[in-house]
């Protein structure tokens, strides 16, 4: 049995349109393997849950993609990609999240 990949990410002083820029250079078509994807603001901040297939899903994405993307951000928005850095990821398995 494959286990699901949670990764929560806290983005203290990121703002929406920051997030925004960087999703806007991740392009329009979702990630193979992300199951879902949930972002909004927090105080003093943004935070994003993505479910995952599985961890190497997530690894990929975050080194064909994401880093690509924020560094993107940095140059033609100013976005301080040092803000995306911290995230902190579990394990999950369907029983703990049925879909």
């Amino acid at each position: 049995m494959t286990m699901l990949f949670g990764v929560v990410q806290e983005m203290p002083g990121v703002s929406e349109s920051e997030y925004r820029s960087v999703e806007q250079h991740l392009g329009p078509d979702r990630p193979p393997g992300l199951l879902a994807h949930v972002a909004g603001p927090v105080d003093g901040g943004w935070r994003i849950i993505n479910i995952w297939q599985d961890e190497q899903a997530f690894r990929r994405f975050q080194s064909e993609r994401l880093m690509r993307a924020a560094g993107l951000a940095a140059q033609e928005e100013g976005f301080d990609a040092s803000k995306a850095a911290g995230f902190s990821s579990m394990s999950v398995t369907g029983t703990e999240m049925p879909f």
